[in-house]
């Protein structure tokens, strides 16, 4: 009887992230692209923006470049940073790892190149 009643608070609680919110819809990430990633990784995830050039963003388009990486590599590259975050910020606050891969599974491995990465619903929050 007591395993039934904590099973519901057990499954509300799986549905949260680690920062206690709910887990962040592929929506939600595209979001995130647009507001925290442009800068360096361009609109597309092309790198092709002057800041991008500058600081040698990764190009999420290139096919190649992206079938040699591993998706665990890419959560943690943007979970940790770069560099002491001196290339690349830490997002570790904002994004679990769970979201991390879902951002590196579903928005930067299908980037575009000439195509923005912004919510389905049309321009970033």
């Amino acid at each position: 009887m007591r395993m039934v009643s904590f099973l519901p608070a057990l499954l509300a609680a799986g549905a949260l992230g680690a920062q206690g919110a709910p887990v962040k819809t592929v929506d939600d990430l595209r979001a995130f692209f647009a507001q925290n990633c442009v800068k360096c990784h361009g609109a597309d995830g092309s790198a092709l923006g002057p800041e991008g050039k500058k600081l040698g963003g990764r190009d999420f388009t290139d096919a190649k470049r992206m079938a040699a990486d591993q998706d665990a590599d890419l959560v943690k590259a943007i979970r940790k940073g770069l560099f002491f975050g001196m290339v690349m910020p830490s997002f570790k606050g904002q994004l679990s790892e769970e979201e991390a891969g879902l951002l590196v599974r579903e928005v930067l491995r299908k980037a575009e190149k000439g195509k923005a990465i912004v919510p389905v619903g049309g321009a970033a929050r």
